[in-house]
């Protein structure tokens, strides 16, 4: 239930800047798929809308202008409307991962759709390679080294579109979180800014996207919080005019979670902060596996002025 509400919370936080385009309209999750749909201040569920494919937490969607559903994914492959695949749609990811997985995203914010003008659509995913991954198995280095795009022409195929560029390499040999990827617009109102974490450490990895081409922006390095090997769980979030980035991970040894102020115009972080995560009174101080006050996910209040941070057992 909690995670419910905390999705409900992201989908009206993350893409407020785009409400006037109805482009999150539509939430499409579940194993065997559940359609919802938001209607002003209503949401309407739909069950048993998929039956093949698993979209959970690394799952992600986008609607068209109009509020209606145009594209979806599990993660690892693009889906139309009707959960089909997209012509050139299938296996965006590295093989070996891919099997692995069986063909569908556990990590939250693993994918992403970011709309242009013209009907185009950029698709990113991070990810292993099949190097990494091997590397991963046998010695347990488990970062993604991999971050991918792929570009969408809806156009093609007479509407029925087309992923006319496959899993184009923005970033090789990184070090990356499996989790903590967001996009907030631009101040022109056109283009995308796309932050991806690093794993390790809090390095936030930059790029701009626009209707042309895709330029990296660099990064910028904090010396806190030291992320770790335990990245499951995790999200980065704006807040709803794009001014404010927060993220939170697993992988923080003690339940931090990092702000920072956000210039749409350049893409520049500022005024770093880190809260450390309080410990409730509701959860099992003999579950060491999963401890309290370690964070699962965040979302910013409609109006900016609030962080919502959910943990193990408690919303704070």
């Amino acid at each position: 239930m909690k995670k419910a509400i905390l999705m409900a919370l992201l989908v009206f936080c993350v893409l407020p800047l785009l409400s006037q385009n109805k482009l999150g309209n539509e939430w499409i999750t579940g194993a065997g798929g559940q359609r919802i749909r938001f209607v002003g201040s209503s949401i309407i569920s739909n069950n048993n809308v998929y039956y093949n494919s698993y979209f959970t937490k690394g799952n992600s969607n986008i609607c068209d202008t109009n509020g209606h559903l145009l594209l979806c994914s599990d993660g690892y492959n693009v889906y139309d409307s009707n959960a089909n695949y997209l012509d050139g749609g299938h296996t965006l990811i590295p093989i070996d991962f891919y099997l692995h997985e069986d063909g569908w995203s556990m990590y939250s914010q693993s994918s992403i759709f970011l709309p242009m003008d013209s009907s185009i659509y950029y698709f990113i995913t991070p990810t292993f390679s099949n190097a990494q991954f091997a590397d991963c198995l046998s010695n347990n280095h488990c970062f993604f080294d991999l971050l991918l795009y792929n570009t969408i022409d809806m156009k093609a195929n007479g509407g029925a579109g087309k992923v006319v560029k496959q899993m184009q390499p923005l970033m090789q040999n990184a070090s990356l979180s499996k989790t903590q990827m967001m996009a907030c617009k631009h101040s022109n109102g056109k283009d995308w800014w796309l932050l991806k974490q690093a794993g390790d450490s809090n390095i936030i990895y930059k790029f701009l996207f626009t209707q042309d081409s895709i330029y990296d922006k660099g990064k910028q390095i904090f010396s806190a919080p030291v992320w770790g090997g335990w990245d499951i769980r995790g999200q980065s979030v704006f807040s709803s005019d794009g001014s404010q980035y927060a993220t939170t991970t697993h992988g923080g040894s003690s339940g931090q979670i990092f702000l920072a102020d956000f210039d749409r115009c350049y893409g520049i972080l500022s005024n770093p902060k880190v809260i450390i995560m309080p410990v409730g009174s509701q959860h099992d101080p003999a579950d060491t596996t999963l401890p309290e006050h370690l964070s699962v996910g965040l979302a910013y209040s409609p109006n900016g002025k609030l962080l919502y941070v959910i943990s193990m057992s408690n919303i704070w």
